[in-house]
């Protein structure tokens, strides 16, 4: 037994934790603060007051209620059992069990024998043999789980997300929809495991919003390591408040994960487990037994048998709730190996592409941008059709990414897809739609007829400015109505990823960069400008690589500056002066403290200047190009008569 004796086997009445530590040497004293993680008083060892002031703090801690209950539930349970004994029956436990016991200060030498504190013995009476015998039987056979069940269930919830489904007001699936989630979903069973886990998606911002349907946020998924999903998916199901779904108090489910860690690589009796847990905390356990832990069963966080009367908890329980409560991300990093790994693809001439669902999940939803998830089982099966590469296309995927997201050279792909991604290269922005000028341009004349005599483009009112360009007369959206038409316009810009991870904060600062846009007070935004572009400066200088990921990553921001500006405003002052229109100006006049509205009809641009003829001052007037912080092209003609210019 180490540095404990036993001098006899004789068991002594329950005495006070201080007259039993004093019988205890200074070196057992030090085992029982370091097991029990005590404080130490300084200097202890200076004379019997110092030793006085250690008995008295290990005294204090020791009886404490929830210290004392912590180290009982700690036990295992043969060690509980054994103490139970040792206080009613006087039945000395086996030597290694003493050993444990008295190490943790729950058994202390008195004189010629060992006895139970005083407190301890309070403690244990409110157990009964029933509630600490909770080791299942040799003979119980539990069913097997199968691997990163929880992982792929919520994996699976994020591929049929892509796409987007349709959501009710109050932010869950609709029926339909509902059922597209669970439609050959060997993951997902039932109507509320899939809404549980849809809503712990989208709190985690993984999941965003947009004109009635939800779809996921491709960036706020892979700016995290693979794991980091299955994770804080697993912190919000024991944190956030789940009464819709009928579950026990999140304290409740805390407190279980955390005995059910605590008890690792046993299988242990439901009833009597539940029933201890109960006598430590006021546990809901009709809820407990009733719901949760059938989920953590069905995702495959702990195994059970028939009837839930033995559980265990899983390798991926385990590993997530290690995560959970020790924050120790090394400790599991083996475990989340699988999650790293890409596995081969087979894909068909009928374009049907089979991959294994255990994988690098991030892989998995660039694929489900390419195609449309037919079945989630131990395989997954997509369906690649024109449809799905051209809204791949239209998310912001460049066209010469296409195969290289299936994973095989050109040549190893099938004659039909071959054939596919060939016609979207020669269609692919055949027609392109300036938004902000509301122009479309045709790749040929003949094109450009062919548009103006659509039926379906007739809402658009297309008017010819030269043989390729037409300008947008009517109200409709001309990127809707070609699409609509069968014409495929240049992708315009999509949705970049945050820099800080928080995916709500960046979508409500997009809409506002909108508004500013709008309103015409872009000058507003020149010290964040700055800001960003000192940042980037920085990360350029010291680390080049990242600096090129931030920018691959982000080409919606167009964080160069003022350049891009600057050359878009000229673009379309150069086009309105070539075909004679009018536009309508931000300008920021040299004595002036804030922007005015200014028609103009362009007539050269000159160095640093614009040559125009202002409509409100009815003269001919000199602009500086970098006091012009927007242009918009009117639906009119420009008109000037014949004055002397002047500097505006």
């Amino acid at each position: 037994m180490g540095h404990w004796r036993i001098i006899c086997t004789r068991v002594l009445m329950p005495l006070p934790h201080y007259q039993l530590l004093s019988n205890c040497s200074d070196e057992q004293l030090r085992v029982i603060c370091e097991r029990r993680r005590l404080p130490i008083p300084i200097r202890w060892e200076e004379g019997p007051e110092g030793r006085k002031r250690l008995l008295k703090t290990m005294v204090f801690h020791l009886e404490d209620h929830k210290r004392l209950s912590d180290a009982l539930a700690d036990l295992a349970t043969e060690a509980l059992l054994a103490l139970k004994h040792l206080v009613g029956e006087g039945t000395l436990p086996s030597a290694e069990l003493l050993a444990v016991l008295t190490d943790l200060g729950l058994v202390l030498p008195d004189g010629a024998g060992w006895a139970v504190p005083e407190r301890v013995a309070d403690a244990l009476e409110d157990f009964d043999d029933g509630a600490l015998s909770f080791q299942a039987p040799e003979g119980a056979k539990l069913r097997a789980a199968e691997p990163f069940r929880f992982s792929l269930a919520l994996t699976s919830v994020l591929l049929r997300c892509v796409a987007g489904i349709r959501v009710l007001k109050g932010g869950l699936p609709a029926k339909k929809e509902l059922s597209q989630l669970l439609h050959r979903n060997a993951m997902l069973q039932e109507e509320q495991d899939a809404t549980l886990l849809f809503t712990l998606l989208h709190r985690l911002g993984l999941l965003w919003n947009r004109d009635g349907r939800v779809e996921t946020l491709l960036p706020a998924v892979t700016s995290h390591p693979p794991r980091w999903v299955a994770e804080r998916a697993f912190a919000s199901l024991l944190e956030h408040d789940l009464k819709a779904w009928g579950m026990p108090p999140a304290e409740d489910r805390h407190f279980l994960v955390q005995h059910l860690l605590e008890r690792r690589g046993q299988t242990l009796a439901t009833q009597p487990f539940l029933a201890f847990l109960k006598t430590l905390h006021p546990l809901d356990e009709d809820r407990t037994r009733a719901v949760f832990l059938p989920f953590l069963n069905r995702m495959g966080i702990i195994r059970c048998d028939d009837g839930l009367a033995h559980l265990a908890l899983t390798d991926h329980g385990e590993a997530l709730a290690h995560e959970y409560l020790l924050r120790d991300l090394k400790g599991t990093a083996a475990h989340w190996q699988p999650l790293d790994q890409d596995q081969p693809l087979i894909l068909q001439p009928t374009l049907e592409l089979l991959t294994p669902l255990l994988q690098n999940p991030h892989r998995l939803l660039q694929l489900a941008q390419l195609a449309d998830v037919e079945s989630l089982d131990a395989m997954g099966t997509f369906r690649i059709s024109h449809a799905t590469l051209v809204r791949a296309l239209e998310s912001g995927v460049p066209l010469e990414e296409l195969s290289q997201r299936l994973g095989a050279p050109a040549l190893a792909l099938p004659q039909p897809l071959l054939q596919l991604l060939d016609d979207l290269s020669r269609r692919v922005g055949e027609v392109e739609v300036h938004q902000g000028v509301r122009l479309v341009r045709a790749r040929t004349p003949h094109l450009a007829d062919e548009l103006k005599l659509r039926p379906e483009l007739s809402p658009l009112k297309l008017a010819p400015l030269s043989d390729t360009v037409l300008e947008v007369r009517g109200d409709g959206n001309a990127h809707a109505l070609l699409k609509q038409a069968g014409f495929l316009p240049k992708p315009g810009r999509f949705l970049a990823m945050s820099l800080d991870s928080d995916e709500k904060l960046y979508l409500w600062a997009l809409a506002a960069l909108a508004f500013v846009d709008e309103k015409g007070m872009n000058h507003h935004l020149e010290p964040v400008q700055q800001m960003v572009r000192s940042a980037l400066q920085r990360l350029h200088d010291e680390d080049p690589a990242l600096y090129q990921e931030v920018q691959r990553r982000i080409p919606m921001l167009h964080l160069g500056g003022e350049d891009q500006l600057a050359e878009e405003v000229q673009r379309i002052l150069e086009y309105a002066a070539g075909h004679t229109l009018m536009v309508e100006l931000t300008y920021l006049p040299p004595a002036a403290h804030r922007t005015q509205l200014r028609r103009v009809s362009p007539r050269a641009i000159q160095e640093d200047h614009l040559l125009a003829f202002c409509h409100l001052h009815q003269e001919e007037m000199a602009f500086r190009l970098t006091r012009i912080q927007g242009v918009k092209l009117l639906n009119e003609r420009g008109w000037a008569p014949a004055n002397h210019s002047q500097a505006g």
